[in-house]
């Protein structure tokens, strides 16, 4: 085998490495935030309806600026509670709309 064919096995070898450790790292990476995601909205709809135990829906990936979520539950009594949630990217403020216990208004 001739030294620049060599070379280029070496570094094409070493580009599919680097490609595969970056989409593995890039897949922790979503684990981690859509983790940070439920963590944070559970915390912000648990502070606003007392409810501490959550079903938490996650985008994958959320919006350009936010992660999102559904949150439901059920409050004091049984009644049902839903909860959408939005948390900021780059800040990591969480927020939280609707817990209303007969649900969402249709429109």
């Amino acid at each position: 085998m001739s030294k620049s064919l060599a070379r280029a096995v070496i570094g094409a070898s070493l580009a599919l490495s680097f490609a595969g450790s970056a989409a593995a790292s890039s897949d922790d990476a979503w684990l981690a935030f859509q983790k940070e995601v439920a963590t944070r909205c559970k915390a912000a709809a648990t502070k606003d309806s007392g409810v501490k135990t959550w079903t938490v829906a996650v985008s994958a990936f959320g919006s350009q600026n936010f992660g999102m979520a559904i949150l439901t539950g059920k409050a004091q009594g049984g009644a049902p509670v839903k909860y959408a949630c939005a948390m900021d990217k780059k800040t990591k403020a969480a927020e939280v709309a609707g817990g209303e216990p007969s649900g969402w208004a249709p429109n």
